[in-house]
């Protein structure tokens, strides 16, 4: 009985997850904010997307963790996003949905800034 029961525990315990949005080393689904930015940018042909979260701390993109990047196993950054829709799904499965989005560009041929502004999901 009490390996069925300790069998049972640790089952629920792996179906329950809590979904994390690091930033910086932040969590920020656990702060009390609604809204926040996902700003990226493209360098130009050939770069890979440099992806920022916004919530309304000072310099999102100063620091050594700015860039929003998915975590492994073990909770280390991985490579960069490829594509910005590869960034908008991860933060959509992370809680968040999308509201609006913006697209500039500073020139022929150069860079591009893709801004969705995101909201949690809410709940119930």
């Amino acid at each position: 009985m009490k390996r069925l029961s300790a069998l049972i525990f640790f089952c629920t315990l792996s179906f329950q997850t809590v979904a994390q949005l690091i930033v910086n080393r932040v969590d920020i689904n656990q702060l009390d904010i609604e809204y926040c930015q996902l700003i990226c940018e493209y360098p130009g042909l050939g770069g890979k997307a440099r992806i920022y979260v916004d919530y309304g701390q000072a310099d999102f993109r100063e620091g050594l963790n700015s860039e929003l990047r998915s975590l492994n196993a073990e909770g280390e950054p991985t490579e960069r996003f490829l594509t910005v829709m590869q960034a908008v799904n991860f933060v959509g499965k992370q809680g968040w949905e999308v509201v609006s989005f913006q697209v500039t560009h500073a020139g022929s041929g150069s860079s591009s800034q893709f801004i969705y502004v995101m909201r949690k999901k809410r709940r119930g």
